[in-house]
């Protein structure tokens, strides 16, 4: 008998489960959808362990973050749950009425939270398991790649921890049902229906000097961070302008309600036609009681609408241009003299001690670079020279020095003097560029590696040389030198530089990373071998032969290569430029560390991924989460207000009227947050494009038109649901009444 009541007050009350099923249902879906990430890799062909490594990490991260959704979820269902008990106290009272004890109307909630929660779970997990399908495409495209052989996928693991987080939460819900029925006097629930909220309203000249100030000081904070930016996120500044937001829109939702009133009352033409009055007082009502859920939600749409528009433009930042990052199929670095706490710089800042330093601290390491000439391939060679053979069809050497006898400084000053804009220059964002010494590369080492990239070879008049540079931020920079035309003075020479300006990459990286090097003469570098300047960095880029192995094959062998000259066991290259508690163990000439193509371009697929599924991850489940929070406040203030539409009906009001009341409340809750938050995305969106992502020509333009249509679609869904849901309840009750 309890089973079939409870199937039939689920029937009866659709409408007030719909809130409350939608977001079971979009929580369920995307739980599985993105904790099943790591079953998508059968799909793809994963010959390396980087690759799978992809793929784990993906899914590692995202259910840490899974433990955090599930918390938000987990409060969000209580929440809402709290709104459908509240709506049906009274309804409770009269089977209590009736003869039942609060064990048979607890039994009844029991029944009903199970049917609901297993026919949510149920639906929510077929929909994710089709979510999880779509993903697995969009996978694809984030690795730039198709599936010819696609499969249905299901993830064991996924669903059963869905399974086992979402019928925990139910069971906390249960039994917060249980105890709230079971503990409510009959008095209390046959009265519960006639309980009103009383709409108090503030001082309005307070609040009228109070959203004065709030603008006051969301204004200051906008200054601040437009000012400093967002890549000041230690400093003072941002501080301030993270603490000007919140105060200032805390502020504003305490004022917002008198503020309005203040100005409408004073707008008699329009405060007073139809049921402009009505309306403007229910707002106040529950803007004044409910203004720190509404600055929260308006946080959490600010840090939703954000993480997912610059989370999109970030991947860009990263991992953007991997191919073109990546030429050769291997680059080898030299870090050939790394100094105490890892700097490439002698103590004393001079390049022409760093040889002298060398041969106190690393001896061993400075014969064996001068015994082959400083040349990396020829110590790999004599190392393995069959595998070698086999495995590297070509190579070109690039070795980096610092002269000694210049700076950036004067080339900056030039570039200043030329009238160009100073935040077009970004000097700000160059750190110490004007205190670095002059990085310098031969044009025979320049020409070798762009041999290997297929592109033609760079020829210098005399008493000239060359600028290359292929990183976005300094671009500006790089041509306002080159049309204030300087000189720049290597071992003690004059060279004018000379146009045009050459993008040549010179060692795989994870981004394009030449920035402002001089192309000069071969003499010229000679020289300053011989004045005792010995290379800062070196890079052995090659290409793979055409021997019929796999990339990773090959980087394989490139690796066995290395070992062969410094086992990796006595301290070799994978130990890496860190030092690991040495400040001299990095001093791993002819090979610090080995950079591969194909293990780049796969770290950046895998970047890719997770940056994007975190930023989709976390904007969706606070978008559902602040719209849901919306949705129910919105609801339990209709319910609340129930007597007052009965009121208003009884003095002649039709119900056109009643509705578009209704209809204005609901867009204006559901609005203002928005609104607000979309303005505080706007100023952070904004600075952070012109700190990074213009700086390598990344337009926002693309995640900010999908961060709007996911807010389109979720959050304008709710507010329709949230209209027709309190349409609904204002309806039943005009019946009763």
């Amino acid at each position: 008998m309890y089973l079939k009541l409870a199937l039939r007050n689920i029937r009866r009350s659709v409408r007030d489960y719909a809130i409350y099923f939608i977001t079971l249902l979009f929580g369920v879906a995307v739980f599985y959808a993105f904790n099943s990430i790591g079953s998508q890799k059968i799909l793809f062909d994963m010959e390396t362990s980087a690759s799978q490594s992809v793929f784990d990490s993906t899914t590692y991260i995202l259910g840490m973050f899974s433990v955090v959704v599930a918390c938000v979820l987990g409060f969000l269902i209580l929440y809402a749950n709290q709104f459908l008990i509240r709506r049906r106290k009274r309804e409770f009272g009269t089977y209590l009425v009736l003869g039942m004890t609060p064990g048979h109307v607890s039994r009844i909630v029991l029944y009903e939270t199970v049917l609901v929660g297993l026919l949510s779970l149920a639906v929510g997990l077929i929909c994710g398991i089709l979510l999880s399908q779509g993903l697995s495409f969009f996978t694809a495209a984030l690795f730039g790649t198709t599936m010819s052989n696609y499969q249905f996928v299901f993830s064991p693991d996924a669903f059963l921890v869905t399974l086992a987080c979402f019928a925990a939460i139910y069971v906390v819900v249960a039994a917060f049902n249980t105890i709230t029925v079971s503990r409510c006097k009959l008095i209390d629930l046959i009265r519960a229906g006639e309980k009103n909220e009383r709409a108090g309203v503030r001082n309005p000249w307070v609040c009228l000097v109070g959203f004065v100030a709030a603008i006051a000081i969301l204004a200051y904070a906008y200054e601040q961070l437009i000012e400093n930016g967002l890549v000041m996120l230690d400093q003072p500044e941002f501080l301030r302008a993270t603490i000007g937001m919140l105060v200032g829109s805390l502020l504003f939702f305490w004022s917002l309600a008198g503020f309005a009133i203040a100005v409408l009352t004073r707008m008699r033409g329009v405060y007073l036609r139809k049921l402009n009055l009505f309306t403007v007082r229910q707002i106040a009502s529950k803007v004044n009681t409910a203004f720190l859920s509404l600055w929260a939600v308006c946080v959490l749409l600010f840090f939703s609408i954000t993480v997912f528009s610059s989370g999109m433009g970030l991947v860009e930042v990263f991992v953007g241009g991997a191919e073109r990052a990546n030429p050769y199929s291997a680059s080898l670095d030299a870090a050939v003299w790394y100094g105490p706490g890892g700097s490439t710089a002698s103590s004393s800042g001079d390049p022409l001690e760093r040889r002298a330093e060398m041969e106190a601290e690393a001896p061993d390491r400075l014969a064996q670079a001068e015994s082959y000439n400083w040349d990396m391939a020829a110590a790999l060679q004599d190392a393995a020279p069959e595998l070698w053979a086999e495995t590297v069809g070509a190579w070109a050497q690039v070795s980096t020095y610092a002269a000694p006898d210049m700076t950036y400084d004067p080339l900056v000053a030039a570039a200043e003097a030329t009238g160009a804009d100073p935040e077009a220059l970004r000097l700000d964002d160059l750190g110490s560029v004007r205190a670095t010494h002059l990085t310098v590369v031969s044009l025979s080492d320049f020409n070798g590696a762009r041999a290997l990239q297929g592109q033609e070879p760079v020829t210098l008049e005399a008493g000239t040389c060359a600028l290359a540079n292929n990183m976005e931020i300094v671009e500006p920079l790089a041509r306002a030198v080159l049309e204030a035309a300087p000189t720049v003075t290597i071992a003690g020479k004059e060279y004018a530089l000379a146009v045009p300006l050459y993008d040549t990459q010179l060692e795989d990286n994870v981004m394009a990373a030449t920035a402002m090097v001089v192309v000069a003469p071969d003499e010229a570098v000679e020289a300053l071998k011989a004045a005792g300047c010995i290379p800062d960095l070196q890079y052995l880029n090659v290409m793979y032969a055409d021997n019929g192995k796999t990339a990773s094959e090959n980087d394989a062998a490139l690796a066995d290569i290395v070992a062969a000259l410094q086992p990796r066991d006595l301290g070799g290259f994978e130990k890496g430029t860190s030092g690991a508690g040495d400040p001299y163990a990095s001093l791993l000439w002819p090979v610090t560390r080995i950079l591969t193509a194909n293990e780049m371009i796969t770290q950046s697929a895998g970047l890719r991924l997770m940056i994007t599924y975190l930023a989709l991850y976390i904007g969706f489940i606070f978008l559902v989460s602040t719209a849901a929070i919306l949705a129910i406040q919105q609801l339990s203030q209709t319910s609340d207000s129930a007597p007052r539409y009965r009121t208003l009906w009884k003095l002649g009001c039709d119900r056109a009227m009643i509705n578009c009341s209704l209809l204005f409340q609901v867009l204006v809750y559901f609005l203002v947050p928005l609104g607000l938050a979309v303005c505080h995305s706007a100023c952070a969106i904004g600075v952070l494009s012109d700190s990074m992502l213009d700086a390598i020509g990344v337009s926002s333009a693309g995640p900010i038109a999908m961060a709007a249509a996911l807010t389109l679609v979720i959050y304008g869904g709710y507010m329709l649901v949230t209209y027709l849901a309190a349409r609904g309840i204002v309806k039943g009750s005009l019946q009763q009444g």
